[in-house]
């Protein structure tokens, strides 16, 4: 999704920081459209489907259980170090 466009790795960020933040018992209770600002709704359930694809053994967890595994992973803290660094001029 990253290279195709339709997602920016700075959104992996903010999606895991909006679960996190929305504190939801299960997929069914995330309002997905008005999750990511500026993504739709398909979108970021698309991208949560590929991010759990990915963590392995947690993947069988709950949905919380796995909104905790993500945030661990990608620390919502260090989302303004990630957009600084993608907002840096690039230097040739």
């Amino acid at each position: 999704m990253v290279a195709s466009g339709d997602w920016c790795d700075t959104d992996d960020f903010r999606l895991i920081n909006a679960l996190y933040a929305l504190d939801a018992c299960c997929m069914e209770d995330v309002d997905w459209d008005n999750l990511v600002e500026h993504r739709s709704g398909d979108v970021c359930r698309k991208r949560w489907e590929q991010m759990i694809h990915h963590i392995g053994e947690h993947a069988a967890k709950s949905f919380i259980d796995q909104v905790e595994v993500l945030a661990k992973r990608f620390c919502p803290n260090l989302l303004e170090d990630r957009e600084a660094f993608d907002n840096k001029p690039v230097i040739c």
